[in-house]
Parts: structure tokens; sequence; C-alpha cells
């Protein structure tokens, strides 16, 4: 009977512990500010973002949608995973919520502006209620990125 309990015991804490390890290769954030990183084309903000960015997409994540969407972390969520390349954030999908409106993207640098904002490009801006040419920040985004 002792041995049972044991048992079962040891069984109930590897369950418990379960969800923390989950939980543990998610980052997430609430209130976040978003910011235009570059203004007019997407694309070429996007080629910027991935070829010069701290993660070396192009040259680091050969594995990631080179066509996709990127974005820069703010640096003080940034910078506890890790720097430059082996950052566990680069090369992640970024799932950004703002009234409604999810958009993706990919972490590719780490964003240094006093406004701890997450920087996108146009498409993204714009999908967000931002205009071309208008760097007002927008307020009280959420995001989370899994596998970090």
């Amino acid at each position: 009977m002792l041995y049972t309990g044991i048992a079962t015991l040891a069984l109930a804490a590897t369950a418990a512990a379960a969800p923390a390890t989950e939980i543990e290769k998610r980052a997430s954030g609430s209130n976040q500010n978003i910011s235009i990183y570059r203004f007019g084309d997407a694309t070429q903000c996007h080629h910027i973002l991935r070829d010069s960015g701290a993660c070396g997409i192009s040259t680091y994540f050969k594995n990631v949608n080179q066509g996709a969407s990127f974005v820069a972390m703010p640096a003080d969520v940034f910078d506890r995973y890790g720097s430059a390349q082996h950052n566990k954030l680069c090369g992640k999908t970024i799932t950004i919520k703002h009234k409604g409106v999810t958009k993706t993207a990919i972490v590719a640098d780490r964003n240094l502006s006093n406004d701890h904002s997450i920087d996108t490009c146009l498409d993204i801006w714009k999908a967000f209620g931002g205009r071309d040419n208008d760097g007002t920040l927008i307020r009280g985004a959420t995001w989370t990125i899994n596998g970090a």
C-alpha cells in the first residue's frame, strides 16, 4: 500500500510539472506598444530586418520563410533570451493581437527605442490601424511566441 501511494504521488508530481515546462517554452506580453520601423514599402522594410537585423535571419535561419513579415522585439524583452543569432526568440513566429486584429511575423531584430515597442513594417502597422508617415505608437497589444 505504501509503495502504491509513493508511485501515485510521483506520477502526480510529474503530471503537475508538465504544464510548467510548456509555459517556460512560451514568451508573451501584454499592454505592449507597437511602432513602425520604416515607412513606405513593407517589402524593403522586411528585407532590412531579415538581412541586417540582430538575428541574422538570412544567414543563420535558412529554414525561415524569407518572404515573411519580420519584426524587432523591444531590447528589454529580446535581451532576456540571449544575444544576436543565439537569441531564443530569433526566427520564431510571434502572434500579435490588438483590438480584434491578429497578425503573425518572424522575430528578426532587437529594437533599442525608449518606447519599448515591437517595431513593425507598414503591412502589420496598417493592419493595427497605423498610417504611413504617422509614427504615433499603437498601445495595448498582446503578443505570444511559442517555442521560445
